[in-house]
């Protein structure tokens, strides 16, 4: 109902504002893109069905990053200001990209589902987002075409649920490896059966095993291990921010400083900072590049960035008052990724792109305008600009990587991961605008299809052996939170007893968890903040270990001393409200004193040897 009224009341202003004044153009423009909006909801629909059935076969928030994400979103539920408390840092606001997960939170607010479902409905909602959303960019960056249907359709599985080329590399090594150099369809297919998907993401420093580890993932695989993460939010929210730049470029008249343009990017750009940071970089990267080739003009570009910028800061002051940045500064990088490995993760890309890149060249030649560029299509500048973007994206990190605190080895991983990503993402828009592009010759369609199937393998792998790596026992639906019937069922008592009778965002404590392990499940489930979780989190958000390792102490100290005066100032320096004594703080602290507990608090909840004291 509440759902109902708001989209009743903003469906009311924007007739009375928009359509009403316009009903003879806006019926004119209905009709002409009716059947293009309805194939959108029906592609959207099919996807998140689909990803929603995908993701009810293993349907727990356990495992990778899920507890962090989860608890974000758990916190933005109860929060009463913005930025939202960190639920691992009782008193301290969360100090990364949450805007995403603040989305899903009003939507899950808005919907009044609990969130134990909406995390996964959220993950299917974004699969079915980024296809559509790709699916009608390129649709659109291709409307010349007879085939932009197929370009939109093309680009979308790409980008939605592609992989690479790592799949084929790793079954054809171990087939010619076991085999001394022959082919055996034997080994091919016990190999592909022992696949395991992660090796598409953690190729490059790990095999070879070399002290240069890198992360190079891609959409389909962050779909698969569903961790509701900043870079996997904001894909949506980019597509947009590309779609608002395609837009302008087909109503462009001449150059111009636009102050429309520059409010929308200023806006849009913000909103990705918020969301995943990186991407402010990226894709105001994409903004410089794309402009300067649009409009062939050197002063309009500077100044319209420099106004994007400063409307950028602007937008985004409320949220970067309340955030610190998380870089250590910038490094040479003293090893590199070897160039057969490179073309393994995106030398399909490349292979699709070439002939692409090779026209426009040619065609500037042939114009004699040697790098201007008004003999070519707006819809063109557009796709060169996504792939020299895209390539300069892979470059980066080869010869520079961004400070952070993993260890040495690890040194370029997360530089590395955060461009390579959206790489991925422009290649994947490009390429069915190509295909279109190319749609006569009979050569260039025959190898896309060849790359579009040996990129559309990996799925198969990952769906399937994600599947067999979670128990037998499959939860069908969407609940996250089943499996902590079976595996902690006196933590999942607590859970729901603090959901049902605790408002708003009291302090509890429980013991400090090592990130990436099954600790912290109740301040995340609830969106209570606690004293302090997982510790390397901490120590990166908070820009070092002083803090976070203080109050791992002080924790520690808290269950393990018999002193109740000590114990007590303690959780008064925290203004802790409910302690937690369950089955991980007797194995975390072996130590554990509770008798102490008793004489400042009294026990509010209990579920077998797991107990809620409230302080007094």
């Amino acid at each position: 109902s509440i759902f109902g009224v708001l989209l009743f009341v903003n469906l009311l202003n924007i007739y009375h504002l928009f359509i009403k004044k316009n009903w003879s153009l806006f019926k004119k423009t209905f009709q002409k893109i009716f059947k293009f909006l309805l194939l959108e909801e029906i592609l959207f629909f099919v996807v998140l069905v689909a990803w929603s059935i995908v993701r009810s076969s293993a349907p727990d928030i356990e495992g990778l990053e899920k507890y962090m994400d989860w608890g974000f979103v758990n916190s933005a539920l109860r929060t009463q200001f913005l930025p939202p408390a960190d639920m691992w840092y009782a008193g301290s606001p969360i100090n990364y990209y949450y805007f995403g997960h603040l989305i899903f939170a009003l939507l899950t607010k808005v919907s009044s589902i609990p969130s134990s479902i909406t995390y996964n409905l959220s993950i299917a909602t974004l699969c079915s987002l980024v296809f559509t959303s790709a699916f009608s960019l390129v649709a659109n960056l291709a409307s010349k075409h007879k085939s932009f249907l197929l370009a939109g359709l093309f680009s979308a599985l790409l980008l939605t649920f592609g992989g690479n080329l790592h799949p084929i590399y790793k079954i054809l090594k171990i087939n010619y490896t076991t085999n001394n150099n022959h082919f055996n369809l034997q080994t091919i297919q016990k190999s592909a059966e022992s696949y395991w998907y992660p090796d598409a993401t953690r190729f490059i420093g790990f095999d070879p095993d070399i002290n240069n580890k890198t992360i190079h993932e891609f959409p389909l695989y962050s779909f698969v291990v569903s961790d509701l993460h900043g870079h996997v939010n904001d894909i949506p929210l980019v597509l947009f921010f590309l779609a608002f730049l395609l837009s302008y470029s087909q109503t462009y008249k001449k150059a111009k400083i636009d102050f429309e343009l520059i409010l929308g990017s200023g806006l849009l750009l913000s909103i990705a900072y918020m969301t995943n940071a990186w991407d402010f970089a990226v894709y105001g990267l994409f903004f410089g590049i794309f402009l300067l080739l649009f409009q062939k003009n050197i002063f309009i570009t500077l100044v319209t960035g420099v106004l994007t910028i400063i409307f950028w800061y602007l937008f985004t002051l409320p949220y970067a008052l309340n955030f610190t940045p998380m870089a250590e500064g910038i490094k040479l990088v003293d090893a590199r990724s070897p160039f057969w490995q490179l073309s393994i993760l995106y030398g399909g890309f490349w292979l699709l792109s070439l002939p692409f890149v090779i026209y426009v060249i040619a065609s500037i030649r042939h114009r004699r305008m040697r790098g201007n560029l008004d003999g070519i299509t707006s819809a063109d500048i557009f796709a060169i600009s996504l792939i020299i973007v895209a390539t300069i994206l892979i470059i980066i990190p080869e010869i520079i990587y961004v400070k952070d605190i993993y260890i040495f080895e690890h040194r370029r991983a997360n530089t590395m991961f955060k461009l390579v990503y959206q790489a991925f993402i422009m290649y994947s828009l490009v390429s069915g605008y190509i295909l279109v592009k190319f749609r006569k010759s009979i050569l260039y369609r025959l190898l896309f299809f060849v790359i579009l199937i040996a990129h559309l393998i990996y799925p198969y792998f990952a769906i399937k052996s994600y599947g067999d790596n979670h128990p037998k026992k499959q939860y069908w639906g969407l609940i996250g939170t089943d499996y902590l019937k079976d595996q902690f069922p006196d933590n999942f008592a607590v859970i729901n007893w603090l959901n049902t009778n605790i408002t708003r965002q009291p302090y509890i404590l429980e013991a400090v968890g090592d990130s990436y392990t099954k600790y912290n499940q109740i301040s995340s489930a609830t969106g209570l903040p606690t004293v302090e979780g997982w510790l390397v989190h901490e120590w990166l958000w908070r820009g070092g270990f002083d803090g976070p390792g203080a109050r791992s102490t002080d924790v520690t100290t808290i269950y393990e001393t018999t002193d109740s005066a000590e114990a007590l100032a303690l959780l008064q320096k925290y203004s802790v409200k409910y302690i937690i004594v369950g089955d991980q703080e007797r194995e975390k602290y072996p130590n554990l004193s509770e008798e102490k507990f008793l004489k400042f608090s009294k026990v509010v909840f209990q579920s077998g040897k797991t107990k809620v004291y409230e302080v007094n």
